[in-house]
């Protein structure tokens, strides 16, 4: 254990909070909290379990126990190290994301597990699971927390068991950083993906090039904007896989708002994600010069294309256009389909999927990383049954 019994008991009893909590409202889990005196009880309980302790000794990775009503009745060193808390007492009673700081804990006056967010938290579901159906449960949970004054995203993979001790119910959670490893995997699958995409073109203007006994100065000069787009996907690839900051700089230039959507257009004109889905481009009618880098500006279109062809059933159809207002060119992508609620309260975050495979969840926030963080512009969405989904990338045209 991290300190002796009566320390963590005196130290709950300043922090943890009363159970009065009953009366918060929730949006998934329930907001109860047990009072000081059955908080002691529990924390008694799992210190002086024979199987807990044993797990201390031996648990490779973080490890907490929780009591019926999800708060933490004892921790392991290596939980408390990685948290950099000098009072380790001060974690009893509270709940898993309020210990970790994930961002959405405070949401709701009944604290973590009770905010729109949780019911799409692996831990969440994971510790639910387990006591409802009193099997083991394993989650893999992205999660935003705050250190200082920046939000830090971590990816864990978290497993549940349920324990019962005098007729008690506990939880035994174990929980892996995999914050790195999902990081290096997202890179590659983009990475993999986006070459994939540039180079189905490429393949597809070189098999032309080859009917051509003499080819056209086009042809070429098409298959040279092919070459560098490679070029360009390598440098970023490069850029973003040294360093969790971002140090991509970009290559601006005076472009014509019309060029983008041809680009992407004839992208998509023979890829195999087409398939038999139609993908209709509107062009501006009178076109609108920008300063901007084209690279990073249309791998974001593809990206919001690629995301509307894998949502959109076959025979469906995509529509890709740009708005101007005033000043603002915005590249809209719509699809017929509706993001669920609980989906779209998370999708520009950071390793948030709706699939299991390590590698997801990065491709709608690389989008708001580079058209906000990068290029200075705004990546939005309005998702809805009766008008479907329209993701909007918005710059500057001045």
């Amino acid at each position: 254990m991290v300190t002796n019994l009566d320390d963590l008991a005196a130290t709950s009893q300043k922090s943890a909070p009363l159970s009065d909590t009953a009366k918060f409202s929730t949006h998934f889990a329930d907001a109860e909290r047990k009072d000081i005196k059955d908080l002691d009880k529990d924390i008694r309980r799992a210190t002086c379990n024979d199987v807990i302790n044993g797990i201390m000794t031996i648990a490779n990775g973080f490890f907490a126990v929780l009591n019926d009503k999800r708060q933490v009745v004892a921790i392991n060193e290596t939980f408390v190290k990685h948290l950099g808390i000098d009072q380790p007492g001060a974690l009893l009673g509270l709940r898993l994301g309020e210990v970790v700081g994930c961002i959405h804990a405070g949401d709701m006056p009944g604290g973590c597990g009770t905010s729109e967010y949780c019911s799409t938290c692996g831990a969440a579901v994971a510790i639910m699971g387990s006591m409802a159906t009193m099997q083991p449960q394993e989650r893999s949970c992205s999660l935003t927390v705050k250190k200082g004054d920046q939000n830090v995203d971590l990816f864990f993979n978290v497993r549940c068991c349920p324990h019962v001790i005098d007729d008690n119910l506990y939880v035994l959670l174990f929980m892996q950083d995999n914050s790195m490893q999902q990081y290096r995997a997202c890179l590659d699958r983009t990475f993999h993906h986006d070459i994939k995409n540039i180079l189905c073109a490429l393949i597809g203007k070189s098999e032309l090039l080859s009917l051509q006994k003499q080819p056209s100065e086009k042809m070429q000069k098409d298959l040279h904007h092919i070459v560098l787009r490679i070029a360009q996907e390598m440098e970023i690839q490069n850029s973003i896989s040294k360093s969790l900051d971002l140090s991509y700089k970009p290559l601006y230039s005076e472009i014509n708002a019309n060029s983008i959507l041809t680009e992407v257009d004839q992208l998509f004109h023979n890829h195999p994600l087409k398939g038999d889905r139609i993908l209709e481009t509107s062009y501006l009618p009178h076109d609108v010069k920008l300063k901007t880098d084209f690279h990073l500006v249309s791998r974001i279109v593809i990206n919001m294309v690629t995301n509307a062809l894998e949502a959109t059933p076959d025979c469906g159809k995509v529509k890709l256009s740009a708005e101007l207002h005033q000043n603002t060119l915005s590249y809209c992508v719509w699809n017929p389909g509706e993001i669920p609620h609980d989906i779209a309260l998370r999708i520009f975050q950071r390793n948030f999927s709706t699939k299991a495979d390590l590698g997801r969840g990065f491709g709608t926030y690389s989008m708001k990383l580079f058209g906000e963080k990068v290029l200075g512009g705004s990546v939005q969405f309005d998702s809805s049954e009766d008008s479907g989904t329209i993701f909007r990338f918005s710059l500057i045209t001045q």
